[in-house]
């Protein structure tokens, strides 16, 4: 047997400080870039097993970070008595959504449970720039409902997250716009391999929504005027460092991975069944259920996963979940 490389084993360097739960992979949209919702799922981890589980974190790492999403989180029905869990323990509780099932009623439980900030998946400002990406008619208007249920809540920080592509370079300025009227923040998501299907290098070819050679220059214009937002404070939570990463993806998004990525790192994943990812697109390392969180955390299948990760040349280090978004806004690599 070959001795191990230098660095192949990596220790995390403390317990993480941002736990994403995929709480389902049912969702109520076909969206075009993500296959989650083909997902058959299985049986879901029930209410009382996300409680111990969440308990385990709270008693190893603290009141850490704690992400809902999925799918479409909504679709639980116990989403509110686990954000009231979550929240009760000391945790930063924040959950994703495409804002189709949010209601009034709901928005305000979940504001009352102890939600501190809510992602709504706005991709335009018209129902055909929208609607390209989620293609069911009506999304656009329900997304609208959706963040007049949200608008004046003063505990509840709203963020309209807009995954960026070349059909919608044109309307992201009249998203900021709208985001600054209504006392919301805009964060975006750059185009990338569609999620929940099996990684193919091919995407790029295959893919009709990343920004031709001709979309080039309204890119770098778009990201000119958002560095410039952000540096005045304006509400734009990507931070300047991750804009200018984008604008080099773009031009390469099968290129090298730039920055390097920090999964498994300071962050922690769990899917709808218990199993831990270190990264999205790695098997897990483990289940939950089976074995404590904090020996997960550096199990020997997860140092043998950070040193994949820190081997990794994809491009998916510019995505989000590689920067830190304070409530504030604040945003840090």
């Amino acid at each position: 047997m070959k001795p191990l490389e230098p660095l192949r084993l990596r220790r995390a360097p403390a317990p993480p400080e941002q736990v994403h739960v995929s709480v389902t992979e049912r969702c109520c949209l076909p969206c075009t870039m993500c296959d989650i919702w083909k997902a058959r799922p299985g049986r879901e981890l029930a209410t009382h097993e996300w409680t111990g589980l969440f308990d385990q974190v709270a008693g190893w790492a603290g009141p850490v970070g704690l992400n809902f999403s999925g799918g479409e989180p909504l679709m639980r029905r116990d989403l509110v008595a686990l954000v009231r869990y979550g929240a009760a323990l000391g945790f930063t509780v924040t959950s994703n959504t495409n804002g189709v099932l949010l209601t009034a009623e709901l928005a305000e439980r979940l504001e009352d449970a102890g939600l501190e900030e809510l992602f709504v998946s706005l991709d335009g400002v018209r129902a055909e720039t929208h609607e390209r990406l989620r293609p069911r008619a009506g999304t656009f208007e329900r997304v609208q409902r959706a963040l007049d249920h949200l608008e004046h809540r003063s505990r509840l920080q709203t963020v309209i997250a807009a995954v960026l592509h070349r059909h919608n370079l044109g309307e992201v300025r009249d998203l900021l716009a709208l985001a600054e009227a209504r006392g919301f923040r805009l964060i975006l998501q750059p185009l990338f391999h569609p999620f929940g299907r099996p990684y193919d290098p091919g995407w790029v070819q295959q893919s009709d929504l990343l920004p031709t050679a001709a979309d080039l220059p309204q890119l770098d214009e778009l990201i000119d005027q958002l560095v410039e937002v952000r540096r005045r404070g304006g509400p734009i939570s990507n931070p300047v460092a991750q804009l200018e990463a984008i604008r080099g993806y773009f031009r390469a998004p099968a290129g090298e991975a730039e920055p390097v990525c920090a999964a498994g790192h300071t962050d922690l994943s769990l899917d709808p069944y218990g199993n831990v990812l270190l990264c999205f697109w790695l098997p897990p390392v483990g289940n939950a259920l089976h074995t404590p969180l904090p020996w997960l955390w550096n199990h020997p299948r997860s140092l043998r996963r950070r040193w994949e990760i820190g081997r990794c040349t994809r491009t998916c280090s510019v995505l989000n979940c590689n920067f830190e978004t304070d409530l504030d806004g604040a945003t840090t690599p």
